[in-house]
């Protein structure tokens, strides 16, 4: 049975996947900055300096540097949780190697230092008795489509596909404005705002990097409306970054409607119902609706779709 099954869990060990724009950064710098205003370096140092940072191949030393693909592990203390909304995972398909889900909106792909029953990892490991293995993750609020492997080797292959980019995924997302094209692509690249907010990604940023987002038109009500997102890229936030900068925030996006101010108060857990409504809804009406691959076994064609969740209040035409 997975640790994280077990009721008395002491720990919990956090995931954190180096990408490539933090390629060759020092350990301390690249936890500091994934870490967000949570923790400083200083603190960040002391978690490496407690044997509290683990890394599969590489030196666990502040001045080490990380490398595209790997995964640094941080384990947290455990800390008392509210109540899980949802006891299972809806499943879509599942064999031997892969399990594939349709995650609600606002449940974590994998734990946190603060969370850990609430997670997609933590809820199919207890539903189906065995560990299951993250190839790829959804932001807490996007809802959709998520292939997880049950043994390493159908992990491996499945990270590769994805990043190698040989996997087709397409989003829906209900945006504001009524939007005047068919379709449109956005080639814009992406990196850090360089403002108060760490995570927060913009246009041009300093450290930018290539990104395209292919987007159609396929619903509106004029005052709303619900395109499908392909992203060509995989940078952070690509869809929702883009859309606000075409002028059609992502409806319910703390982080990218405005100035991002609802995000701080959602962090300092000062969202008010008002807030909510001026956003338009409690989440960001993400949804990742399609995902197609080759199945890490035999390598045949796979392709699978979430349905629409209930929230979303425009259909395709």
């Amino acid at each position: 049975m997975p640790p994280a099954m077990t009721k008395a869990i002491d720990w919990i060990e956090v995931p954190f996947r180096v990408l490539k724009e933090h390629e060759g950064r020092r350990l301390d710098a690249f936890l500091a900055e994934r870490l967000g205003k949570k923790y400083s370096r200083m603190a960040v140092q002391k978690l490496i300096d407690d044997g509290l940072v683990s890394r599969a191949t590489r030196p666990v030393k502040a001045s080490a540097r990380v490398g595209e693909g790997e995964t640094v592990l941080i384990r947290y203390p455990r800390v008392e949780e509210p109540p899980v909304p949802h006891e299972t995972m809806p499943i879509l398909f599942q064999d031997e190697r892969i399990v594939v889900i349709s995650k609600p909106g606002g449940t974590l792909s994998h734990p946190t230092d603060k969370v850990l029953f609430n997670t997609v990892t933590y809820l199919l490991s207890k539903q189906l008795g065995k560990k299951v293995y993250l190839a790829h993750r959804l932001d807490r609020e996007t809802s959709g489509t998520m292939v997880l492997a049950l043994d390493v080797d159908a992990a491996r292959s499945l990270y590769e596909q994805f990043f190698s980019h040989k996997i087709e995924k397409e989003y829906l997302a209900v945006v504001f404005g009524a939007v005047a094209w068919a379709q449109t692509v956005v080639d814009a690249p992406l990196g850090s705002e360089g403002k108060a907010i760490r995570v927060r990604r913009a246009v041009g940023g300093a450290d930018g990097q290539s990104a395209v987002t292919e987007f159609r038109r396929l619903a509106t009500d004029g005052r709303l409306s619900l395109v499908s997102a392909r992203p060509r890229t995989g940078r952070l936030h690509q869809i929702r970054a883009h859309l606000a900068h075409i002028g059609h925030p992502l409806v319910g996006d703390k982080l990218y409607c405005g100035d991002g101010e609802v995000y701080m108060k959602a962090v300092r857990k000062e969202v008010s119902r008002a807030d909510l409504d001026a956003l338009g809804a409690d989440r960001q009406l993400l949804h990742a609706w399609r995902l197609s691959f080759k199945h890490p076994g035999d390598g045949r064609p796979l392709s699978f779709e979430a349905p629409i969740p209930g929230d979303f209040p425009l259909r395709p035409s």
